[in-house]
C-alpha cells in the first residue's frame, strides 16, 4: 500500500466527528419496506438525511417511512415510493421522483434482492438464475446508470449489497459475484433480515445452520450492522475508499475455502 502523506490541518481531526452527519443529503434505498434495507434507510434518517424507502407493498413502504420519519432530528418526511425493480418503468419513476422531490440525489443504496437455490444439476436450474439476473443484478446495474449523473453533480456514493456467497466457492450461486463486480459495496453472510427472502424455507434453515457453525464470533449478524457498514461508506469517513467490497460477516469468509 502506497499513501502519500501531507501535513494535516488540525481543523480536520476535529471535523471528523461529524463525519456521520448527513444533514441536508439525500439517500435512496432501494428494498426498504423490511429487512436489512429498513435499518438502512432508518439510520441514514436518524443521522439526518433526506431519505426514500421503497417497496412493493404499500403498506410496508408507509410504515417504514412513518417510523424513520420519528428517527429523523427534525422530522424529515421520507419520500415513499412504492416500486417493482424489476419494471423499468418504475425504476425511471423512483429517480425521478426522488429528483423531483429534493433535486439531487447523494447516496443509491442498492438492496432489493431476494435468495434462490439451485444446483446446476437441478432441471429448474436455468428458471432461477434467469429470476435471480432479473431480481438480483439488473435493477441494480439500471438504477445506477440512471443515477450516476446525479451522483456526479454531488460526489456521490453507490452502496450495493450482496451475499458473501458471491466471493467464495459455491456452486448454487452465481449472481452476487456478478453484484460485487461492479461498485462499492457491502457482502454480508448470515445476517437476519431480508438476505433469504424468497428462498425454500427448507433450504434456508439448511443454510443458516451450515453457515453458522463458521462464524468465528459465534453470534449472528443484525440488519444494523449492515447498516453501520453502509453508513460508513457514504461518509466522508470512507472518503479514500473505492471499488473495495466491505464484508461484514463474522468472519465466515476467512474461517473457510467454501460455505458449502
Amino acid at each position: 500500500m502506497f499513501i502519500l502523506f501531507i501535513k494535516t490541518n488540525r481543523n480536520v481531526f476535529m471535523t471528523a466527528r461529524n463525519g456521520r452527519d448527513f444533514t441536508g443529503k439525500v439517500v435512496l434505498v432501494t428494498g426498504s419496506s423490511s429487512g436489512i434495507g429498513e435499518s438502512v434507510v432508518k439510520l441514514f434518517s436518524a443521522l439526518g438525511a433526506n431519505v426514500v424507502v421503497t417497496g412493493r407493498k404499500a403498506d410496508r413502504v408507509n410504515r417504514v417511512a412513518q417510523e424513520a420519519q420519528q428517527l429523523s432530528p427534525k422530522k424529515l418526511q421520507p419520500l415513499a415510493i412504492v416500486a417493482d425493480v424489476t419494471k423499468s418503468v418504475d425504476l425511471n419513476n423512483l429517480l425521478n421522483e426522488t429528483i423531483k422531490t429534493f433535486g439531487k440525489l447523494d447516496v443509491l443504496v442498492n438492496n432489493a434482492g431476494m435468495g434462490l437455490f439451485s444446483p446446476v444439476k437441478d432441471s429448474n436450474f436455468m428458471k432461477v438464475f434467469d429470476t435471480l439476473i432479473k431480481v438480483n443484478l439488473k435493477p441494480y446495474l439500471k438504477l445506477t446508470h440512471l443515477a450516476v449523473p446525479y451522483l456526479e453533480a454531488t460526489n456521490g456514493s453507490v452502496i450495493s449489497i450482496s451475499s458473501v456467497i458471491g466471493m467464495v466457492p459455491l456452486s448454487d450461486f452465481t449472481v452476487g459475484g456478478c453484484v460485487i463486480g461492479f461498485d462499492r459495496g457491502y457482502n454480508t453472510g448470515f445476517v437476519t433480515g431480508n438476505l433469504t427472502r424468497g428462498a425454500d424455507p427448507e433450504m434456508t434453515k439448511m443454510l443458516q445452520q451450515e453457515m453458522f457453525k463458521r462464524i468465528p464470533l459465534q453470534k449472528v449478524g443484525q440488519p444494523l450492522d449492515v447498516a453501520n457498514a453502509a453508513v460508513f461508506l457514504a461518509s466522508k469517513d470512507a472518503q479514500y475508499i473505492t471499488g473495495a467490497n466491505l464484508v461484514i460477516d463474522g468472519g465466515i469468509l476467512y474461517n473457510s475455502g467454501g460455505i458449502l
